[in-house]
C-alpha cells in the first residue's frame, strides 16, 4: 500500500464503531501468561510500540483493555500484546479471531495528499477538467488498488487512487481535488 493513502490502516466504511478503526485481530496465544499475538493490519507496526490502551470487540460490542506490554515482532505485521485482566491461557484462547480497534482520535493528522479513507467520506470531488463532480460515498479497499466512488447526478462514478490523480485535497473546505483521466467521467454518463 502507498502511503499516501491512509498509513496503511483498513478502515471499513460500513462497521458498526464509527469512532474507531480497525487495527487487527487477535490470531493466536502466546505463552501461558495470557499474551496473545495479533495480527496488526497497517504498514508501520512499530508505531504501535507504546500503545497504552487497546479495544477488543465480542459479539458486536467494543470492550476496553489496557495494554501491560507490547512487543512488535520485527519484519513482521505482528504484535504480541499482554491486555490487562487477561492472566492466563485460558482466558487468552477467549478472545482468539476477536478484532482490536483503536479510536480514530489516535490516529496521527495528516497533511497534503495524504489521507485516510474514513476522513474523506462526504468530501466534494472537484476534477481539474469537469469542474465539481459530488461526494465521495465510499472508498473501497481493494488488493491491487483502492478506489474512490463519488455520486453524480445520481450515478457512481468510480476511480482508482493514485497520487498522479490527486491534485490537492483541501480539507478546510473539504474538497478533494482531481485530475481524472481525459473521457473516465463520460463513460458513466452514457446511457
Amino acid at each position: 500500500m502507498a502511503a499516501f493513502l491512509f498509513l496503511g490502516h483498513t478502515i471499513p466504511m460500513e462497521h458498526s464503531h464509527p469512532d474507531h478503526f480497525l487495527l487487527g485481530t487477535i490470531v493466536r496465544t502466546h505463552g501461558v501468561r495470557g499474551d496473545v499475538l495479533a495480527l496488526l493490519d497497517t504498514d508501520t507496526p512499530s508505531r504501535y510500540k507504546s500503545m497504552k490502551e487497546v479495544f477488543v470487540e465480542s459479539v458486536g460490542v467494543l470492550k476496553h483493555y489496557a495494554v501491560s506490554k507490547v512487543s512488535i515482532n520485527a519484519g513482521q505485521s505482528t504484535a504480541t500484546l499482554h491486555l490487562t485482566g487477561i492472566e492466563d491461557m485460558n482466558a487468552a484462547e477467549t478472545l482468539l479471531k476477536h478484532k482490536l480497534y483503536l479510536p480514530l482520535s489516535s490516529l496521527p493528522k495528516l497533511r497534503g495528499k495524504k489521507f485516510y479513507f474514513h476522513e474523506v467520506i462526504g468530501y466534494t470531488v472537484v476534477d481539474a477538467i469537469k469542474g465539481t463532480l459530488g461526494p465521495i460515498t465510499t472508498v473501497y479497499e481493494r488488493s491491487d488498488q483502492p478506489v474512490i466512488e463519488c455520486d453524480l447526478q445520481g450515478k457512481s462514478i468510480l476511480f482508482p487512487v493514485h497520487d498522479d490523480l490527486i491534485r490537492k485535497i483541501d480539507r478546510e473546505e473539504k474538497q478533494f481535488h482531481v485530475q481524472l483521466p481525459e473521457g473516465l467521467i463520460d463513460i458513466y454518463l452514457e446511457d
